[in-house]
Protein backbone atom coordinates (compact mmCIF):
# COMPACT_ATOMS: atom_id res chain seq x y z
CA UNK A 1 0.00 0.00 0.00
CA UNK A 2 1.48 3.38 -0.79
CA UNK A 3 1.67 6.25 1.73
CA UNK A 4 -1.02 8.45 -0.52
CA UNK A 5 -3.42 6.00 -0.76
CA UNK A 6 -3.44 5.39 3.29
CA UNK A 7 -3.06 9.17 3.67
CA UNK A 8 -5.91 9.31 1.88
CA UNK A 9 -8.09 6.81 3.40
CA UNK A 10 -7.25 8.43 6.83
CA UNK A 11 -8.35 11.40 5.48
CA UNK A 12 -11.86 10.38 5.08
CA UNK A 13 -12.29 9.36 8.66
CA UNK A 14 -15.11 11.07 9.54
CA UNK A 15 -16.09 11.18 13.46
CA UNK A 16 -18.99 12.37 15.91
CA UNK A 17 -19.67 11.30 19.55
CA UNK A 18 -22.90 10.19 20.10
CA UNK A 19 -22.75 9.02 23.54
CA UNK A 20 -19.82 9.55 26.08
CA UNK A 21 -19.71 8.32 29.85
CA UNK A 22 -17.24 7.26 32.80
CA UNK A 23 -16.88 3.35 33.11
CA UNK A 24 -16.38 2.58 36.65
CA UNK A 25 -15.10 -0.40 37.80
CA UNK A 26 -13.98 -2.34 41.61
CA UNK A 27 -11.92 -4.92 42.05
CA UNK A 28 -13.42 -8.09 41.19
CA UNK A 29 -16.36 -7.26 38.80
CA UNK A 30 -16.54 -7.29 35.57
CA UNK A 31 -18.95 -4.67 33.08
CA UNK A 32 -20.67 -6.76 30.29
CA UNK A 33 -21.49 -4.60 27.03
CA UNK A 34 -23.49 -5.30 24.03
CA UNK A 35 -21.83 -3.55 21.39
CA UNK A 36 -23.53 -1.05 19.31
CA UNK A 37 -24.29 -1.75 15.76
CA UNK A 38 -24.36 1.43 14.37
CA UNK A 39 -21.67 2.89 16.37
CA UNK A 40 -18.06 1.88 17.40
CA UNK A 41 -17.28 2.04 21.13
CA UNK A 42 -13.65 3.32 22.41
CA UNK A 43 -12.53 3.06 26.03
CA UNK A 44 -9.87 5.02 27.01
CA UNK A 45 -8.18 3.56 29.98
CA UNK A 46 -7.73 6.63 33.02
CA UNK A 47 -6.44 4.51 35.56
CA UNK A 48 -6.36 0.79 36.72
CA UNK A 49 -5.66 -2.50 35.10
CA UNK A 50 -7.75 -5.16 33.56
CA UNK A 51 -8.64 -7.01 30.27
CA UNK A 52 -11.29 -7.38 27.72
CA UNK A 53 -13.30 -10.15 26.30
CA UNK A 54 -14.32 -10.34 23.27
CA UNK A 55 -17.11 -13.12 22.60
CA UNK A 56 -15.58 -16.38 23.37
CA UNK A 57 -11.88 -15.30 22.45
CA UNK A 58 -9.24 -15.07 25.14
CA UNK A 59 -8.33 -12.10 27.35
CA UNK A 60 -6.40 -8.65 26.30
CA UNK A 61 -4.64 -7.06 29.14
CA UNK A 62 -4.88 -3.33 29.17
CA UNK A 63 -3.44 -1.02 31.65
CA UNK A 64 -3.45 2.98 32.29
CA UNK A 65 -3.31 5.32 28.98
CA UNK A 66 -4.63 2.50 26.78
CA UNK A 67 -7.05 2.87 23.94
CA UNK A 68 -9.57 -0.65 23.85
CA UNK A 69 -11.95 -0.83 20.72
CA UNK A 70 -14.14 -4.05 20.60
CA UNK A 71 -15.36 -5.12 17.07
CA UNK A 72 -18.35 -2.63 16.59
CA UNK A 73 -21.98 -4.68 17.54
CA UNK A 74 -20.22 -7.68 19.38
CA UNK A 75 -21.05 -8.41 22.90
CA UNK A 76 -17.60 -8.17 25.15
CA UNK A 77 -16.85 -7.18 28.26
CA UNK A 78 -14.52 -5.20 30.53
CA UNK A 79 -13.02 -6.03 34.40
CA UNK A 80 -11.22 -8.21 36.65
CA UNK A 81 -9.69 -11.45 35.60
CA UNK A 82 -11.39 -13.67 37.84
CA UNK A 83 -14.17 -11.67 38.94
CA UNK A 84 -16.86 -12.72 41.19
CA UNK A 85 -19.54 -10.05 40.33
CA UNK A 86 -20.81 -9.13 37.34
CA UNK A 87 -23.56 -6.02 35.78
CA UNK A 88 -24.53 -5.45 32.44
CA UNK A 89 -24.43 -1.91 31.38
CA UNK A 90 -28.05 -1.19 31.56
CA UNK A 91 -27.99 -1.93 34.77
CA UNK A 92 -25.22 -0.38 35.55
CA UNK A 93 -25.69 2.88 34.12
CA UNK A 94 -26.83 6.57 35.98
CA UNK A 95 -25.93 9.74 35.98
CA UNK A 96 -23.41 11.12 38.14
CA UNK A 97 -24.65 14.94 40.13
CA UNK A 98 -22.31 16.79 37.51
CA UNK A 99 -24.50 15.57 34.79
CA UNK A 100 -22.06 12.90 33.29
CA UNK A 101 -22.96 9.49 32.46
CA UNK A 102 -21.31 6.71 34.55
CA UNK A 103 -21.19 3.39 34.15
CA UNK A 104 -20.26 1.73 37.87
CA UNK A 105 -19.70 -1.80 38.23
CA UNK A 106 -19.51 -2.49 42.17
CA UNK A 107 -19.91 -0.32 44.99
CA UNK A 108 -18.47 3.02 42.80
CA UNK A 109 -14.71 2.64 43.64
CA UNK A 110 -12.42 3.28 40.49
CA UNK A 111 -10.22 0.34 40.46
CA UNK A 112 -10.74 0.94 36.60
CA UNK A 113 -12.06 3.84 35.29
CA UNK A 114 -12.39 4.46 31.64
CA UNK A 115 -13.71 7.39 29.22
CA UNK A 116 -15.80 5.67 26.89
CA UNK A 117 -16.99 7.28 23.81
CA UNK A 118 -19.94 5.61 21.20
CA UNK A 119 -18.97 7.10 17.85
CA UNK A 120 -20.85 7.49 14.44
CA UNK A 121 -19.09 4.88 12.23
CA UNK A 122 -21.77 5.26 9.28
CA UNK A 123 -19.06 7.10 7.10
CA UNK A 124 -15.97 5.48 8.73
CA UNK A 125 -16.63 2.83 8.02
CA UNK A 126 -17.21 3.45 4.29
CA UNK A 127 -13.50 2.80 3.57
CA UNK A 128 -13.20 -0.06 5.95
CA UNK A 129 -10.71 1.60 8.59
CA UNK A 130 -12.24 -0.06 11.84
CA UNK A 131 -15.01 -2.24 10.09
CA UNK A 132 -12.81 -5.44 9.95
CA UNK A 133 -11.62 -6.02 13.42
CA UNK A 134 -12.70 -9.15 14.36
CA UNK A 135 -10.88 -9.16 17.46
CA UNK A 136 -9.66 -6.20 20.56
CA UNK A 137 -7.37 -3.32 19.28
CA UNK A 138 -5.66 -2.33 22.60
CA UNK A 139 -2.85 0.13 22.03
CA UNK A 140 -0.43 1.48 24.80
CA UNK A 141 -0.50 5.22 24.43
CA UNK A 142 1.62 6.01 27.52
CA UNK A 143 3.87 8.03 25.45
CA UNK A 144 1.44 10.71 24.07
CA UNK A 145 0.34 12.95 26.74
CA UNK A 146 -2.04 14.93 24.21
CA UNK A 147 -4.61 11.87 24.61
CA UNK A 148 -4.65 12.40 28.69
CA UNK A 149 -5.37 16.00 27.87
CA UNK A 150 -7.95 15.24 25.13
CA UNK A 151 -10.30 13.17 27.13
CA UNK A 152 -10.10 15.76 30.25
CA UNK A 153 -11.21 17.97 27.94
CA UNK A 154 -13.35 16.37 26.35
CA UNK A 155 -15.18 15.26 29.59
CA UNK A 156 -14.96 19.18 30.72
CA UNK A 157 -16.83 19.43 27.85
CA UNK A 158 -19.56 16.82 28.20
CA UNK A 159 -19.91 18.06 32.04
CA UNK A 160 -20.34 21.55 30.88
CA UNK A 161 -21.61 21.86 27.39
CA UNK A 162 -21.97 24.84 25.86
CA UNK A 163 -21.82 26.11 21.79
CA UNK A 164 -20.40 24.09 19.83
CA UNK A 165 -19.70 21.33 22.70
CA UNK A 166 -20.71 18.22 19.80
CA UNK A 167 -18.27 19.59 17.48
CA UNK A 168 -15.70 20.28 19.88
CA UNK A 169 -15.61 16.51 21.30
CA UNK A 170 -15.86 15.35 18.19
CA UNK A 171 -12.78 17.01 16.98
CA UNK A 172 -10.99 15.93 19.95
CA UNK A 173 -12.05 11.87 19.33
CA UNK A 174 -10.83 12.56 15.78
CA UNK A 175 -7.44 13.62 17.06
CA UNK A 176 -7.47 10.90 19.76
CA UNK A 177 -7.92 8.21 16.70
CA UNK A 178 -5.49 9.77 14.37
CA UNK A 179 -2.93 9.49 17.25
CA UNK A 180 -4.33 5.80 17.80
CA UNK A 181 -3.42 4.73 14.15
CA UNK A 182 -0.15 6.61 14.43
CA UNK A 183 1.04 4.68 17.03
CA UNK A 184 -0.66 1.08 16.34
CA UNK A 185 0.51 1.41 12.37
CA UNK A 186 4.47 1.98 13.30
CA UNK A 187 3.94 -1.48 15.08
CA UNK A 188 1.97 -3.48 12.75
CA UNK A 189 2.13 -1.22 9.32
CA UNK A 190 0.02 -3.01 7.08
CA UNK A 191 -0.78 -6.18 8.79
CA UNK A 192 -2.63 -4.25 11.05
CA UNK A 193 -6.65 -5.84 10.86
CA UNK A 194 -7.85 -1.91 10.43
CA UNK A 195 -6.48 -2.17 6.83
CA UNK A 196 -7.35 -5.74 6.18
CA UNK A 197 -9.39 -4.80 3.45
CA UNK A 198 -6.41 -3.82 1.62
CA UNK A 199 -4.96 -6.90 1.60
CA UNK A 200 -5.35 -8.11 -1.71
CA UNK A 201 -2.98 -6.04 -3.39
CA UNK A 202 -4.83 -6.42 -7.27
CA UNK A 203 -8.16 -4.22 -5.49
CA UNK A 204 -5.29 -1.35 -4.40
CA UNK A 205 -5.43 0.52 -8.35
CA UNK A 206 -9.24 0.76 -7.99
CA UNK A 207 -9.05 2.14 -4.33
CA UNK A 208 -6.59 4.52 -5.73
CA UNK A 209 -8.63 5.87 -8.15
CA UNK A 210 -11.73 5.66 -6.33
CA UNK A 211 -9.92 8.04 -3.98
CA UNK A 212 -7.73 9.97 -6.40
CA UNK A 213 -10.35 11.09 -8.39
CA UNK A 214 -14.04 10.46 -7.22
CA UNK A 215 -15.34 12.56 -9.76
CA UNK A 216 -14.19 10.69 -12.77
CA UNK A 217 -17.07 8.48 -14.87
CA UNK A 218 -15.98 5.06 -12.57
CA UNK A 219 -17.28 1.95 -14.14
CA UNK A 220 -17.42 -1.78 -12.57
CA UNK A 221 -15.45 -2.52 -16.21
CA UNK A 222 -12.94 0.15 -15.74
CA UNK A 223 -12.15 -0.32 -12.31
CA UNK A 224 -11.48 -4.11 -13.03
CA UNK A 225 -9.32 -3.23 -16.06
CA UNK A 226 -6.97 -1.16 -14.21
CA UNK A 227 -6.59 -3.92 -11.53
CA UNK A 228 -6.48 -6.60 -14.02
CA UNK A 229 -8.68 -8.55 -13.45
CA UNK A 230 -12.47 -9.71 -15.38
CA UNK A 231 -15.44 -7.88 -14.25
CA UNK A 232 -17.43 -10.69 -12.82
CA UNK A 233 -13.81 -11.70 -10.39
CA UNK A 234 -12.96 -7.55 -9.44
CA UNK A 235 -16.40 -7.35 -8.25
CA UNK A 236 -17.05 -10.05 -6.55
CA UNK A 237 -13.86 -9.65 -4.78
CA UNK A 238 -14.04 -5.52 -3.75
CA UNK A 239 -17.85 -6.58 -2.61
CA UNK A 240 -16.23 -9.18 -0.56
CA UNK A 241 -13.85 -7.46 0.93
CA UNK A 242 -15.11 -4.16 1.65
CA UNK A 243 -18.77 -5.50 2.48
CA UNK A 244 -20.10 -3.55 -0.94
CA UNK A 245 -19.83 -2.95 -4.75
CA UNK A 246 -17.43 -0.49 -5.58
CA UNK A 247 -20.06 2.08 -7.49
CA UNK A 248 -21.66 2.35 -3.68
CA UNK A 249 -18.24 2.66 -2.42
CA UNK A 250 -17.49 5.06 -4.92
CA UNK A 251 -21.01 7.16 -4.05
CA UNK A 252 -19.74 7.25 0.14
CA UNK A 253 -16.57 8.94 -1.23
CA UNK A 254 -17.87 11.13 -3.29
CA UNK A 255 -20.80 11.87 -0.33
CA UNK A 256 -17.84 12.52 2.10
CA UNK A 257 -15.74 14.80 -0.35
CA UNK A 258 -19.14 17.09 -0.51
CA UNK A 259 -19.61 17.08 3.07
CA UNK A 260 -15.89 18.74 3.04
CA UNK A 261 -15.98 21.23 -0.18
CA UNK A 262 -19.83 22.37 1.67
CA UNK A 263 -18.29 23.54 4.80
CA UNK A 264 -14.99 24.95 3.32
CA UNK A 265 -15.53 26.08 0.35
CA UNK A 266 -17.42 28.86 -1.48
CA UNK A 267 -17.99 27.13 -4.77
CA UNK A 268 -22.14 26.74 -5.59
CA UNK A 269 -23.22 23.61 -4.70
CA UNK A 270 -24.04 22.92 -8.44
CA UNK A 271 -20.38 23.00 -8.80
CA UNK A 272 -19.52 21.25 -6.01
CA UNK A 273 -22.15 18.84 -7.30
CA UNK A 274 -20.30 18.41 -10.80
CA UNK A 275 -16.74 18.30 -9.07
CA UNK A 276 -18.02 14.98 -7.00
CA UNK A 277 -19.36 13.48 -10.69
CA UNK A 278 -22.62 14.49 -10.37
CA UNK A 279 -23.94 16.15 -13.66
CA UNK A 280 -27.81 16.79 -12.11
CA UNK A 281 -27.62 19.57 -8.89
CA UNK A 282 -31.16 17.61 -8.27
CA UNK A 283 -29.67 14.11 -8.17
CA UNK A 284 -27.07 15.30 -5.89
CA UNK A 285 -29.45 16.98 -3.79
CA UNK A 286 -31.07 13.65 -3.40
CA UNK A 287 -28.58 11.52 -2.75
CA UNK A 288 -26.71 13.96 -0.35
CA UNK A 289 -29.82 14.23 1.53
CA UNK A 290 -30.38 10.28 1.71
CA UNK A 291 -26.98 10.23 2.80
CA UNK A 292 -26.62 12.88 5.43
CA UNK A 293 -30.24 13.42 6.66
CA UNK A 294 -30.47 16.82 5.42
CA UNK A 295 -29.53 18.75 1.34
CA UNK A 296 -26.87 20.66 0.71
CA UNK A 297 -27.82 24.28 1.53
CA UNK A 298 -28.69 22.89 4.71
CA UNK A 299 -26.00 21.63 5.57
CA UNK A 300 -23.40 24.11 4.47
CA UNK A 301 -25.46 26.60 6.79
CA UNK A 302 -25.51 24.27 9.90
CA UNK A 303 -21.89 23.55 10.01
CA UNK A 304 -19.53 26.14 8.10
CA UNK A 305 -19.77 28.03 11.03
CA UNK A 306 -17.92 25.44 12.81
CA UNK A 307 -15.77 23.26 10.05
CA UNK A 308 -12.54 24.92 11.52
CA UNK A 309 -13.20 23.11 14.54
CA UNK A 310 -14.56 20.01 13.54
CA UNK A 311 -10.88 18.83 11.82
CA UNK A 312 -7.70 17.86 13.38
CA UNK A 313 -4.62 19.65 13.16
CA UNK A 314 -3.07 18.18 9.62
CA UNK A 315 -0.64 16.46 10.91
CA UNK A 316 -2.78 14.52 13.51
CA UNK A 317 -3.27 12.32 10.72
CA UNK A 318 -1.34 12.36 7.56
CA UNK A 319 1.96 12.10 10.08
CA UNK A 320 0.41 8.17 10.23
CA UNK A 321 1.68 7.73 6.14
CA UNK A 322 5.16 8.69 7.28
CA UNK A 323 5.11 5.97 9.29
CA UNK A 324 4.43 3.49 6.45
CA UNK A 325 6.82 1.95 4.11
CA UNK A 326 6.14 2.01 0.59
CA UNK A 327 5.25 -1.05 -1.17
Amino acid sequence: MSKTILANLLSTLAVEVHAFALCEIQSGWRLHKQGLDDALLIHYVLAGTGTIVVGDQSPISFGPNCMVIPPRGVPHSLGFAGARHAVTAGDALRVRPDGLVALTAGDGSRDILLACGAISARYAGALGLFDRLHGALVEDLSDDGRLRHAFAFMIEELVQPGLGTQDVTSALMKQCLAILLRVHLRERGTQSPIFEALRDPRLVPAVAALLDAPGTSHTVDSLAALCGMSRSAFAEQFSATFGEGPIAYLHRVRMRLAARLLTTSPMPVKVIAASVGYASRSYFSHAFTAAYGTDPSAYRSRYADVAGAAEPPPDAIFDVAAAMPDD
